[in-house]
């Protein structure tokens, strides 16, 4: 694997950084976010990473197969598939046939499921308060509609990434 490494500008400087670096910045805020989560999660619920978010998502909405609810967590079908098996065992999630088709796979909540909704549904509320605290209504509303409007243009790139493939030459385009 190559080592890439910081470019000098003539006379041996670094070249500058720009001062926001959107995606590096939100990638931190997220990962920060995550880790308190799975903390929090593993406390009050015994649930590893990534398993609360499932929950949550089914809490939301449900029953939905698994390719829509990976979807609406921005992931891989593959990369959720543990963690709803691990849910099924532990009797927090459901797997049932799509009864207007036999090949889907639904899955919901158990009543078991639902309470712990119910207690990450108010623990994430004491965490965005702690966040958007010392925010007003109006700022709270712009933050809102900016984090919306940054999802749907990282869509817009994960997709165009998709489609340049892993060697940015068209690969996932099926060209």
């Amino acid at each position: 694997m190559k080592k890439t490494r910081a470019k000098l500008r003539p006379g041996g400087r670094l070249a500058p950084v720009p001062d926001l670096i959107l995606a590096r910045r939100v990638l931190t805020l997220a990962n920060l976010l995550k880790r308190a989560a799975a903390i929090r999660y593993r406390r009050l619920l015994d649930l590893r990473p990534g398993e609360w978010g499932i929950i949550a998502q089914l809490g939301e909405r449900a029953p939905r197969n698994l390719v829509d609810l990976a979807a609406s967590m921005g992931l891989d079908k593959a990369q959720i598939s543990r963690g709803v098996s691990n849910l099924v065992k532990q009797g927090l999630v459901t797997r049932k046939t799509n009864p207007h088709n036999n090949r889907e796979i639904l899955l919901a909540l158990t009543a078991q499921g639902a309470a712990a909704y119910a207690v990450i549904l108010k623990a994430s509320a004491a965490a965005n308060e702690i966040l958007l605290a010392g925010l007003a209504p109006k700022e709270r509303k712009q933050l809102g509609a900016l984090l919306g409007t940054f999802t749907q243009r990282a869509q817009t790139l994960l997709a165009e990434e998709q489609a340049l493939g892993p060697n940015g030459d068209d690969e996932g385009a099926g060209v």
